[in-house]
């Protein structure tokens, strides 16, 4: 939108000019940031968290007001229009690439609720890390960032300061409010892992019948690297190990029609005539 389209944001809510800005600001919304039939209302109750329809989202401007976060994605949207159309799909890493194959792809039926949820975090995902930015979307930074505090062992209060120091240097970079906000955006894509503990000499872990054990019913080693004054909130557990579940990942590689084509090809494609052509032409 330009500055001449921006004036009817002064307009009284009941005037032509502001229903017109109204009518043509959510259709720009949602050709740029919707996910299916829905984008993140802007008025002053929804405050850009909460999903609607198009239709909702009209409404809402109109009895609610517009909120104060509005006129920052107007000018967001007006840079964004100054850039390149292609801009999106030449940041440096690869991430794009995959979430535009993942994205891309989804059945003519539409995707499921799980789905839906997914994909709404890939298209947030896609969007340059602040406008202009051609180097890194918002999702491969938030990677980048959430890697460098696991492998370094930043606190959860350092990383949430990082991101505030952060968004006060580059006051439009896309960054979730705090840790716990980015930590629900790597779980809810399917990029978490599960803790399991483990026996130090490697024997057993402590999951399903020997969740409760407290030590290796092998070496007989504890379960506990510490114990302080003999209470339970101050044990320290002698081994962790990191589980990746294998189920939500299939899940999201099934997102794409392509992946699910080739993921079944040794089921419906392959030729059976028992001679061996292929890994999967083996028992194993």
């Amino acid at each position: 939108m330009t500055d001449q389209d921006s004036t009817w944001l002064n307009q009284p809510k009941y005037s032509k000019l502001y229903r017109n800005g109204v009518k043509e600001f959510v259709k720009n919304l949602m050709s740029k940031f919707g996910v299916g039939n829905e984008v993140k209302c802007s008025c002053h109750l929804c405050d850009n968290h909460l999903w609607w329809c198009q239709k909702d989202v009209h409404d809402h401007l109109i009895c609610n007001g517009l909120s104060e976060r509005l006129v920052q994605w107007i000018y967001e949207v007006a840079l964004l229009n100054t850039m390149d159309c292609e801009e999106n799909n030449g940041f440096e890493d690869n991430i794009d690439k995959m979430l535009n194959v993942v994205y891309g792809n989804v059945g003519p039926m539409g995707p499921n609720i799980d789905a839906k949820k997914f994909l709404r975090l890939v298209e947030e995902g896609r969007q340059p890390l602040y406008p202009g930015c051609n180097k890194f979307s918002r999702l491969s930074f938030l990677i980048r960032l959430y890697n460098w505090k696991c492998l370094n062992g930043i606190t959860e209060t350092a990383f949430s300061e990082i991101i505030e120091l952060l968004k006060e240097v580059v006051p439009y970079i896309r960054l979730p409010k705090s840790f716990n906000s980015a930590k629900t955006t790597i779980k809810d894509l399917g990029l978490n892992y599960e803790k399991i503990h483990a026996c130090p000499n490697d024997y057993m872990l402590y999951w399903g019948e020997n969740e409760k054990e407290v030590k290796c019913k092998n070496c007989g080693v504890s379960r506990w690297k510490a114990v302080a004054q003999g209470s339970e909130h101050n044990k320290v557990v002698a081994k962790v190990m990191r589980y990746f579940p294998l189920k939500p990942r299939l899940q999201l590689m099934f997102l794409c029609k392509d992946f699910s084509k080739q993921m079944l090809w040794h089921v419906v494609d392959r030729k059976k005539d028992g001679k061996l052509r292929h890994p999967a032409d083996g028992e194993a």
